[in-house]
């Protein structure tokens, strides 16, 4: 579920003379990794298989662990669309700079200004979201639904082309695609939420993200005590939007190496404990999906800053090619799923107990992985790029 670099902001690639940030691709290809790992142990096996002691404790570990990934893919989301400021000057957009700071759109003045009054920048951010992030699923979730309808459950054309319609704007519920329809929501309020993260500064977005952990505390407090807060579970992005905005607050103002440290040393605690919170109360399910808890939030923390910080990539060799594979990450997304119930499952062998359950597991996410990765650097070279390069020349 990530994204090529222009829907995530130029997600690291070096501006103004600045290298490339390795480790935001890094990012992005362990969060890749992750959901294929999410999918294959708890949804795409052959056989629902159902384990028993020490196998499902593992298997829940690994879950919760691998459910990371979307808040991962959120938070790195986050860190580059954040920075938007129709106020900046045009010569500065992506200068790498705190948004707001060294700007002189205010001050009046200074070439490659924009107009305060144009709709313009608004105008490019959108349309490069569109066709990074928009076109890309169309092309991919839309042409391997219309092939499906068509050849296995053998519909006609028009038929292949109402479900493949109604599939694509219809799925936030019951889709493998939900994640598009929430990224696309927070892309449109973007440039609101930036100007906001903009105006409230260090100790605002501290305090914004304090009292989103407060909510959240509260909220499954009263979860697991039989009152849940029903009012808060009207709003669906709750709590991956407090993802999108930390992680712009942890780039910009990163913990010091000690807060770090502490973080790491919660973290095997906070993952226990979500792990263990179906087994201590009775009837609830482990918090680890769209919604947000203070334990869970510290396993992501503690991930995203292991890897954005404390990773420390010195082989060139290595670098290219994470920055290679991240680039495929997205359209991997997008085709891993289908590719993974149609074309893999169906030809894994059952698993018969707990460790043929892992081994097969494993042989899953590398089919998994490789036949993603090749129909994604074919599909990309001859179709998605060549259509991406059209719409960019488009000029607004």
């Amino acid at each position: 579920m990530t994204m090529p670099d222009s829907v995530s902001g130029v997600a690291g690639a070096g501006v103004a003379g600045k290298p490339r940030d390795v480790n935001y691709d890094l990012l992005r290809v362990v969060a890749m990794c992750l959901v294929i790992g999410v999918h294959v142990i708890n949804n795409y096996m052959p056989v629902k298989m159902t384990l028993a002691g020490s196998a499902e404790v593992t298997r829940s570990v690994l879950f919760a662990l691998f459910m990371v990934c979307n808040p991962l893919f959120i938070m790195v989301s986050g860190r580059f669309n954040l920075t938007f400021d129709a106020d900046r000057p045009v010569s500065t957009h992506s200068a790498g700079r705190l948004p707001g700071s060294g700007s002189d759109a205010r001050a009046g003045g200074g070439a490659g200004q924009a107009d305060p009054g144009s709709l313009a920048p608004y105008a490019r951010y959108y349309y490069k979201r569109f066709v990074s992030l928009i076109v890309p699923y169309l092309l991919y979730a839309g042409g391997m639904g219309f092939v499906a309808y068509l050849v296995i459950d053998h519909r006609s054309v028009g038929g292949a082309v109402s479900g493949t319609l109604f599939d694509l704007f219809s799925g936030y519920d019951d889709s493998v695609y939900w994640f598009v329809f929430m990224l696309a929501g927070f892309v449109l309020a973007t440039p609101f939420l930036a100007a906001m993260m903009r105006t409230i500064g260090r100790s605002g977005a501290w305090l914004l993200v304090g009292l989103a952990a407060a909510v959240a505390a509260a909220e499954h407090i009263c979860d697991l005590v039989g009152y849940p807060l029903t009012f808060l579970q009207s709003f669906p992005w709750r709590g991956l939007l407090i993802y999108y905005l930390l992680g712009f607050v942890l780039e910009y103002y990163p913990p010091s190496a000690r807060i770090r440290r502490g973080v790491y040393a919660l973290a095997p605690f906070a993952l226990a404990w979500t792990v263990a919170t179906p087994y201590l109360f009775a009837g609830q399910q482990m918090q680890v999906g769209r919604t947000v808890t203070v334990s869970f939030a510290v396993v992501v923390a503690a991930v995203f800053l292991f890897f954005r910080y404390d990773v420390h990539i010195t082989s060139e060799r290595l670098r290219k090619a994470i920055t290679w594979l991240a680039g495929y990450s997205y359209t991997i997304y997008l085709v891993h799923s289908p590719l993974s119930k149609v074309l893999i499952g169906p030809r894994i062998p059952v698993p018969t107990d707990g460790w043929s359950y892992a081994g097969i597991s494993v042989l899953m996410f590398g089919a998994t992985l490789l036949a993603a990765l090749l129909f994604a650097v074919i599909a990309d070279t001859v179709v998605l790029k060549p259509v991406q390069r059209l719409l960019r020349k488009v000029r607004l």
